[in-house]
């Protein structure tokens, strides 16, 4: 017969000799007008994602003439992009009824031609039509797509600006990807952008019911705790769930124990930490260096000017590579200029850090760490707080304070858990002066103005460790006479009592007459929230006196503060407001001191209280009330409020419930022991 072709085949190879094996790699081989019908299994049990879902729909009911759907499902490894891509593509496959075709860009990292070829042969586009050339190709690829309703669903797209080249110029097709990179600045180009992050939690133990049954059911916390252990997303819930499933004795219990293990939890999600591995793989060798650096970060989210400092870049550098990550979907974005990593993400991180970065080079970075918040630190503390007040650090805060106000108290609280992870960092590495600047500087300043006890109460723990560590008496006494008022507040007074008197035998041998003047006013603080009140003044008397020497008037001014406060707990009310006023006319001269004169007035109020002069004492709190709502700082609403609705109540007006149910909730965020007696107020 010889070497002719005489009929239709879907391969053909002519030769003259062959050695060695011959191999066949085709796409798929249509007839003309076939249908394809490529979409990959919809999931078996699908949860959650209702908004995205909605915002598939809107996308696709926007539809338009001359123009393809183009939608982008971006987000990290495992959490779901393609199993919602498959279960929405199955909701609407009725609307395109010339097929649909799937292509996967991840498999063995392929490339846009390869892309093309393959949507030409699915819609039955023959081998000897299709040109060598990859534009050729895209322009045939259209012209076979014009008029046709197809939807095309490309899965891992590496480089999504390249399939912007294959949109059809048909409103009827819908051209859906999914990529680890976000589409947001492609809107121009017509992506519509759809960023998934980790399931709610309900929706995760959903997930794992759907799939366990009655397990679930017999043991919800476990389940919900099993859900957090794989960060909600649902690659790490599929894993599970085949573990339990292959061991249906196991309790849920059981694999939680599992999980809390970090070697074994490693090697239960496998899958999941080998798609994380292959992500960070693409990274650009710039973005990969920041990414196992993020995993040295000790903090909860990390900022621009964190990041810079942690890898030696400058800030606009730093911003620029953290929105890389953040287009691979590696770090998310929080709603305060932050970044984050979802957790599965950080423990890998985490473990890249470890494997990767020598010892020397860890602490180097987290050394210019911790020392950038210790300046920014000290910028914001001379914001919120009067600048000249005392500190023992030796932080010179030179050139221009880069902080309003407000913006510095926001840094604080924003950055609240930062400073905790920096205190502990320096601690762990011996450096003793980092941590004592932070904890007087920046974390007491925010103490001033919003009240975390807990953690700030084991932050000045180590503070004090540090000083003596260092063996610096003056930082000594003035760590211990802070966390002595911490304690104060928290209602342990004999704790605190035993605190400031040794803050002052340590002042006293450290011969420091400032920092001694500091703690005898801290423990004249716990005498008097023991009730010790006239032994509380003379400690206040000797504060003053120090202060008066020192030329200190505001030191002066603070002290007649607390003598009047002493002196209303006494019952002395004529003698407290002749000091007050003496206390008020003094801080006048520091107009910085915003939160000194609105306490004065109330102590003065308390004093009119006293007196029965509850109209004035009205007029005294309502003032305090609207300096401190104008300082933002929540905690110190607290006391007027109460007086203020005791006051109300006495002259017979209302809004006493009001105030006290405000109390309440400031002094219930705060955990603080007052709360009590507010409740016993609302009951009465």
């Amino acid at each position: 017969m010889g070497n002719v072709n005489r009929g239709p085949v879907q391969q053909l190879a002519q030769v003259g000799a062959v050695h060695g094996d011959v191999h066949f790699h085709g796409a798929p081989v249509q007839e003309s007008g076939a249908v394809p019908g490529q979409l990959p299994a919809a999931p078996s049990h699908f949860v959650d994602r209702d908004e995205a879902q909605a915002c598939l729909d809107a996308a696709w009911a926007s539809r338009r003439g001359d123009r393809a759907v183009w939608v982008v499902i971006s987000g990290p490894s495992g959490v779901g992009k393609s199993a919602l891509g498959a279960y929405w593509s199955y909701r609407v496959i009725k609307d395109f009824e010339h097929g649909q075709v799937y292509f996967d860009f991840g498999r063995r990292r392929r490339g846009l031609d390869e892309a093309v070829e393959w949507c030409l042969r699915s819609l039955g586009v023959g081998g000897e039509r299709i040109p060598l050339d990859l534009d050729d190709k895209i322009a045939l690829l259209r012209s076979e797509a014009r008029g046709r309703r197809l939807l095309f669903f490309f899965d891992n797209v590496a480089d999504l600006r390249k399939v912007a080249e294959l949109l059809p110029a048909s409103g009827d097709s819908l051209v859906l990807c999914t990529s680890h990179d976000d589409a947001a600045e492609l809107a121009p180009d017509g992506a519509r952008a759809i960023r998934l992050r980790e399931l709610e939690p309900d929706d995760a133990v959903e997930f794992l019911r759907s799939e366990l049954g009655e397990r679930v059911d017999t043991e919800p916390d476990a389940a919900r705790e099993l859900a957090a252990l794989c960060g909600n997303l649902p690659i790490a819930l599929h894993v599970v769930v085949g573990l339990l499933s292959s061991h249906p004795k196991w309790r849920i219990g059981r694999a939680v124990r599992e999980l809390s293990d970090q070697h074994r939890r490693r090697s239960r999600l496998t899958k999941v930490f080998s798609a994380l591995d292959v992500a960070v793989g693409y990274l650009e060798p710039g973005q990969r260096e920041l990414y196992v650096l993020l995993g040295c970060f000790p903090g909860a989210a990390f900022g621009a000017g964190a990041v810079a400092a942690l890898a030696g870049l400058t800030d606009a550098d730093a911003e620029i590579r953290l929105e890389q990550l953040h287009r691979t979907c590696l770090v998310e974005e929080n709603d305060q200029e932050q970044y984050r990593f979802h957790d599965l993400v950080r423990e890998h991180a985490v473990e890249a850090a470890g494997r990767e970065l020598d010892a020397d080079t860890r602490d180097y970075a987290l050394r210019g760490l911790v020392e950038w918040y210790r300046r920014q630190g000290a910028y914001a503390d001379r914001k919120v707080t009067e600048p000249s007040r005392l500190r023992v650090s030796d932080d010179e805060v030179t050139g221009e304070n880069p902080f309003t106000r407000e913006e510095a108290l926001e840094w604080l609280e924003r950055e609240r858990t930062n400073l905790i992870a920096m205190v502990r960092v320096a601690a762990e590495h011996d450096w003793h002066s980092a941590v004592i600047s932070l904890c007087e500087g920046p974390l007491w300043a925010l103490h001033n103005q919003h009240k975390h006890y807990s953690e700030t109460l084991r932050a000045f723990e180590t503070a004090v460790a540090s000083a003596r560590a260092e063996q610096n008496g003056v930082a000594e006494a003035r760590m211990r006479s802070l966390r002595s008022q911490l304690l104060v507040e928290c209602g342990h007074v004999d704790e605190a009592l035993d605190e400031s008197s040794r803050a002052v035998e340590v002042a006293e041998r450290a011969g420091h007459r400032r920092v001694l003047a500091s703690a005898l006013e801290f423990h004249g603080k716990a005498l008097h929230a023991r009730g010790a009140f006239a032994e509380a003044i003379g400690f206040f008397e000797r504060s003053r006196r120090l202060n008066e020497e020192l030329g200190r008037p505001r030191g002066v001014a603070l002290q007649e503060y607390l003598i009047g406060k002493a002196l209303c707990g006494a019952g002395r009310y004529g003698e407290a407001l002749a000091v007050l006023e003496a206390a008020l006319e003094g801080i006048a001269q520091f107009p910085e001191d915003r939160r000194t004169p609105a306490r004065i007035r109330v102590a003065a109020a308390r004093a009119h209280q006293g007196l029965g002069q509850h109209e004035v004492a009205i007029e005294l709190l309502e003032a305090a009330i609207s300096a401190t709502r104008e300082r933002q700082a929540s905690f110190d609403l607290a006391e007027p409020l109460v007086l203020l609705a005791d006051a109300l109540a006495a002259c017979g007006r209302d809004g006493s419930r009001e105030c006290l149910e405000e109390a309440l909730a400031i002094y219930e965020q705060a955990h603080s022991p007052k709360a009590d007696d507010v409740r016993h107020k609302l009951t009465e």
